[in-house]
């Protein structure tokens, strides 16, 4: 008899099992069997061809496998039969192909790895990059095997920042999901990771085809004018370690980190000179050698008022562990409210190397001199190739017009 869905409801269980046979000539051995406890089972009985044993194969359980998907295999197992392919082994196979797959490293294992790249090259971008991850990432693909990863399901990562208004942020959020694909596309080709990191198995950069959120990202123009350096220097409603290091990003031009994370060893007081080596640049991996910065009387007392408030043995600005420099998104928190406690138009830390800059500028101090005093590389050819003098008379008497003008703005002088 030809098996039906009606024949395969009323099949009712006996003592033992007993099997129902397909009459469809296509899927000869194929039927159903039923078991004393009520289960009904597809199944395909065919002889092996590598053995020449009688035996069978499951085809799935009555009703979560309709008749027809189970008929469908069975007639594709005979299709192997006829040239000698056992269907057990094509089973096996199929077994092992879906264990693999199911083993494949997920996003959170490329960002882990990706994390990792970034740490071993010393990024300072790597703690933000986790950050970002947990956040804005995991919860909606962490847990997805990467090579499975569409346009779409990045697209479900960026749509709800843009929707909140944040564009620049999604952009960023963007930048780091890219960078992290593509390195999972060529870590296997990369010495140091060969054998260490799991194949993702992508084909592609499933970001690529993303655009931005915004076409050109804004560039910072916040430079605070003279009268609002008064402002800040004489503000409250701040700590004093935090003021301190408004104050010295100010009075120095160097960058936030190299000020928060500086370390007094750093400091020759009796010569007057802060040395900031190589790797703590923000071109570490370029720079051989370190930035010597001048230091005056002004910036002296400043340092003496940072060891004063910190009272710290190795940190001019030591994180709450004490066992670590300061992180900068607590002082970007602490400028912010000050701003709004000062009636201050908002500015940024790292607003601080801009207004250097710029106010330098006004009073006479040439651009190269300014470039050098904050450690900007020196590109051009003569400066890279041939230029060797280190120009420290120079940025010392620069540094002293500087400090005696703040000096005189803020009204200490």
């Amino acid at each position: 008899m030809t098996l039906t869905d009606r024949t395969l409801r009323n099949a009712k269980p006996r003592k033992s099992v007993y099997r129902l046979r397909d009459g469809n000539s296509l899927a000869k051995g194929f039927g159903l069997a039923v078991a004393p406890a009520g289960s009904k089972t597809f199944f395909l009985g065919y002889t092996s061809p590598t053995t020449g044993k009688r035996t069978q194969v499951n085809l799935g359980r009555y009703p979560a496998t309709s008749l027809k998907d189970a008929r469908g295999k069975a007639q594709a197992f005979r299709d192997e039969l006829a040239i000698g392919v056992d269907p057990k082994e094509t089973i096996k196979k199929a077994r092992k192909t879906d264990v693999e797959l199911a083993a494949r490293p997920n996003v959170r294992a490329l960002f882990d790895a990706y994390i990792a790249d970034l740490e071993m090259d010393r990024k300072r971008s790597a703690p933000e990059v986790r950050r970002i991850f947990n956040k804005h990432i995991d919860e909606f693909i962490g847990g997805t095997v990467a090579a499975d990863i569409t346009t779409d399901d990045i697209l479900d990562v960026l749509t709800p920042i843009v929707q909140r208004g944040a564009l620049v942020h999604a952009d960023n959020v963007r930048a780091y999901l890219r960078a992290a694909f593509e390195f999972g596309l060529h870590a296997r080709t990369m010495t140091r990771w060969r054998g260490r990191v799991p194949d993702f198995c992508l084909s592609h950069n499933p970001v690529a085809n993303t655009k931005k959120a915004v076409r050109r990202k804004p560039v910072g123009q916040r430079s605070l004018s003279a009268e609002e350096v008064a402002l800040v220097w004489h503000g409250t409603s701040i700590s004093l370690p935090s003021h301190l290091a408004v104050k010295l990003l100010i009075a120095t031009g160097q960058r936030v980190e190299e000020v928060l994370q500086a370390n007094w060893r750093e400091f020759d007081l009796a010569e007057g000179l802060w040395t900031i080596p190589a790797e703590r640049r923000k071109n570490r991996h370029d720079a051989t050698e370190p930035h010597l910065v001048p230091l005056t009387d002004f910036h002296l007392d400043l340092l003496n008022q940072v060891r004063t408030a910190t009272e710290h043995a190795e940190w001019l600005y030591p994180h709450k562990d004490l066992i670590q420099p300061r992180k900068a998104d607590a002082l970007y928190q602490a400028v912010h409210r000050f701003c709004c406690n000062n009636d201050i138009v908002s500015f940024a830390p790292r607003d601080c190397r801009r207004t250097f800059k710029t106010l330098a500028g006004s009073i006479g101090i040439d651009l190269e001199l300014r470039n050098r005093l904050q450690g900007h590389a020196m590109t051009d050819v003569g400066s890279v190739h041939y230029d060797r003098w280190g120009y420290l008379p120079e940025k010392r008497q620069a540094m002293e017009t500087w400090a005696n003008w703040l000096g005189s703005t803020i009204g200490t002088v």
